[in-house]
């Protein structure tokens, strides 16, 4: 591993080549490979940096960190503590469970399918699904960028779904997009290192070389540079005239959260090494011999009983005091406390605080707004914002295999029907939502809008079906009767408080 890594993003390959241009080079094969092998040649540097910077960042996440390598010690350098407080891990591990710890749930945004959309959801809970957006989102965290793959599941038999859900590793994918405006998907592609041992005047020695395997909408193939670049093996068509590999990213730089907030990460290492050294040296004070010459087979001697014997005069007082400091644990903690702050704020992690030293005022939402949950949930949304946009992206994939299956029973599904829910916890605030839901019930306001305004169902549209199957056309009846009854309340009370001014109370 490389140690003390300056790093600002994952870089992004572009190639100067339209997404129309690129689809004409694949009727003519052969000008497809090379002009594939161009870009994967002109941009292998830019793989290689950013495959070290994402292994480097993988490696910080578990714990393998900067203060190993990066601190000395000049005075007493037996005493070197090097402490890691992983707070990356925590943090990393906090947002992806407040976001993903309930799966992502498919929706409909108009009048499409229920039994369409039911399978949807059945075919992915049997990929999975949760559990590996909750590792592609910490990919997103710990490293900037994500990749997913989704194919033909092979063996339907086995778990039902036609296709199949597979996380890349970002260490060895890279997606190449075109240079021109909208930067459109050209194709991906999946780096594998391979070794063997070559003869070299009459010894072995290693040879390193890659295969890169490539999608293209409508091919797969393998470039190999073992002998040179040259195509290894027949091509494989591909069905479905989609892209097999998506790209998630939380931002356009593919900066991660641990290079946010790195410095921060180092800085409180730092100061609980030093913590611990302080304590250390403390413990292993030096002792200060004053007028009194001491060997060191004396001090051998005084480690060994714990004692010593020194010779005093009237004239020469001798002594022994041990040198002790102490860091000022008022200062060194509130510095920390200063670093754990801006570390949370700048992440938007919520602060955990000690309720009986910090008001927060007497209600649920004054303690979630003063520990920071309030500003957790509305950060975290703008990362279901961009996870919501990639994997749409990888459902154009999904649907297209599924009306390709002759037994998925989705023939007529569109993205444009469906729209991505995140659950995140809809019981906050319960009563307050209930209560507003019931004021827009009471003013007429359509239930499938009303049931959506509130964030209190995963599928308000699902919910407004099943009410207008219970009710039937009692369910605008008892809006309008809600209203029209307020309505008249109010008008007895305006003619009441006249009928009193005229009487002069």
């Amino acid at each position: 591993m490389v140690w003390h890594i300056k790093t600002y993003g994952r870089k992004t390959i572009y190639a100067p080549y339209t997404e129309e241009e690129f689809s004409n080079y694949g009727k003519n094969n052969d000008k497809l490979y090379q002009r594939v092998i161009d870009i994967i040649q002109q941009s292998i540097e830019i793989h290689n940096t950013n495959k070290r910077e994402t292994l480097y960042l993988k490696d910080y996440y578990y714990g393998n960190q900067d203060i190993y390598i990066e601190k000395k010690k000049h005075t007493r350098p037996e005493i070197n503590n090097k402490t890691v407080e992983n707070w990356a891990y925590a943090i990393i591990d906090f947002k992806k469970t407040y976001l993903l710890g309930k799966p992502i749930q498919y929706v409909q945004l108009d009048d499409a399918s229920d039994e369409e959309i039911s399978m949807l959801n059945k075919y992915v809970r049997y990929e999975n699904k949760k559990a590996k957006d909750m590792m592609l989102y910490e990919d997103m965290l710990v490293t900037g960028r994500g990749f997913r793959y989704q194919n033909k599941d092979k063996d339907r038999d086995v778990d039902e779904a036609p296709f199949e859900l597979i996380n890349c590793d970002p260490e060895n994918t890279e997606v190449v997009y075109s240079a021109a405006l909208g930067h459109k998907q050209l194709f991906s592609y999946i780096v594998t290192d391979f070794e063997k041992a070559v003869k070299v005047e009459d010894k072995e020695e290693p040879y390193y070389y890659q295969e890169f395997t490539v999608y293209t909408k409508d091919l797969q193939f393998v470039i190999s540079n073992e002998n040179g670049w040259v195509i290894k093996g027949d091509p494989i068509p591909l069905l479905y005239n989609k892209h097999l590999i998506r790209e998630y990213f939380l931002n356009e730089k593919r900066i991660g959260l641990i290079e946010l907030g790195k410095d921060l990460f180092n800085d409180i290492n730092y100061l609980e090494s030093l913590d611990k050294d302080d304590m250390e040296q403390f413990v292993n004070a030096i002792m200060v011999f004053t007028n009194a010459e001491v060997s060191a087979a004396d001090i051998e001697a005084i480690k060994e009983l714990g004692a010593v014997c020194i010779n005093s005069t009237d004239q020469k007082k001798a002594s022994i005091d041990l040198l002790q400091g102490r860091l000022n644990a008022t200062d060194t903690q509130t510095y920390y406390s200063r670093l754990l702050n801006a570390l949370h704020q700048i992440l938007g992690v919520p602060v955990a605080s000690d309720s009986g030293t910090v008001s927060y005022g007497d209600t649920g939402k004054a303690r979630l707004t003063g520990q920071g949950y309030t500003s957790a949930g509305i950060r975290s949304e703008g990362d279901q914002t961009m996870f919501g946009m990639a994997d749409l992206r990888s459902l154009e994939t999904i649907l297209a295999i599924c009306k390709a299956s002759n037994v998925s029973n989705i023939k007529n599904l569109k993205v444009s029907n469906v729209d991505t829910r995140f659950q995140r916890d809809m019981s906050d605030n319960l009563l307050v939502k209930t209560q507003g839901l019931l004021n827009l019930y009471a003013c007429d306001i359509p239930r499938k809008y009303a049931n959506s305004i509130v964030n209190l169902f995963g599928d308000p549209t699902a919910v407004t079906k099943e009410q207008e199957k219970l009710f039937g056309e009692q369910v605008s009846q008892q809006s309008k009767g809600a209203s029209s009854t307020n309505a008249d309340e109010q008008d007895n009370n305006i003619v009441n408080n006249e009928e009193k001014d005229n009487q002069g109370l």
